[in-house]
């Protein structure tokens, strides 16, 4: 009964609290409402900005999605392959513990003298093919890990020409894991292709050299440009991202032995 009583008054008690609460108008400017808080815990900004300050890092992310949205397009499409045989004729390297196969790809070693047998790493020239999505097989080993990234060069495309820019230099993307079903792995797509950061000034300044070198008229130099006028990024137009080598990272097992080859095709 005495505890009956208690808990009888105390609800009374925070009613009436309540009351008083809801009732008590809102004053503006009352220090007494302003909240403090000191502790950098609760003072943290996780929110991540429509526009963030950092763009590098922002472009990075949003490539990195990008890539993962291409990776499960091509589990997709490894899937629909199935069990069925699919034709990998192409470029075939022969290592000593493994057979490494680029679908319909032709290319040549730079030197004579590689023997891929004896190597972990090795080089060859492109002379046909395509690198974006292109499908490779691997033979003879097993828990397999490829990775693979790009080097690449910008160029402005203009009236059905276009000019690579060497003064920009030459940039090298984050190695990515690539997607694979047994021995078969997919290639990066278009979407792994990156660039350094750039402005306009510092495009025109290159486009501008380019065209010197190319002894361009007056006219044609202006016309060229103007065609960059209100190009802030690589990502715009008239922009174009261009393959100068690509590498493949090759790890897997043999008679529980860990293998790894590189290997590098260069487009000439």
């Amino acid at each position: 009964m005495k505890y009956l009583f208690i808990f009888t008054l105390f609800v009374l008690v925070s009613c009436s609290d309540n009351k008083n609460k809801q009732n008590k108008p809102i004053v503006f400017d009352d220090s007494s409402l302003i909240v403090h808080e000191s502790d950098p815990a609760f003072l943290k900004n996780v929110t991540q900005d429509i526009s963030p300050t950092n763009k590098k890092s922002s472009e990075s992310q949003i490539r990195k999605m990008m890539v993962q949205v291409d990776s499960l397009k091509s589990t997709q499409k490894l899937n629909q392959e199935g069990s069925s045989e699919v034709n990998f004729n192409g470029f075939t390297i022969n290592f000593k513990e493994c057979d490494v196969i680029f679908r319909n790809l032709q290319a040549h070693a730079i030197q004579n003298t590689q023997d891929e047998r004896k190597l972990n790493s090795v080089s060859y020239v492109k002379d046909e093919g395509d690198f974006l999505e292109m499908q490779l097989a691997i033979d003879g080993l097993t828990d397999l890990k490829v990775e693979q990234r790009f080097y690449t060069k910008l160029s402005v495309e203009f009236r059905g020409e276009s000019l690579l820019l060497p003064d920009l230099g030459k940039f090298s993307t984050p190695w990515y894991n690539l997607i694979g079903k047994g021995n078969k792995f997919i290639s990066m797509s278009a979407n792994g292709l990156q660039f350094s950061q750039i402005d306009n000034a510092k495009l025109k300044s290159a486009l501008n050299k380019e065209l010197h070198k190319k002894k361009k008229n007056k006219l044609e130099t202006i016309d060229w440009l103007n065609s960059i006028q209100r190009t802030k990024n690589y990502t715009d137009a008239p922009c174009k991202v261009n393959i100068t080598s690509a590498q493949w990272r090759i790890w897997g097992k043999k008679d529980n032995k860990v293998i790894q080859k590189l290997i590098q095709f260069d487009v000439p």
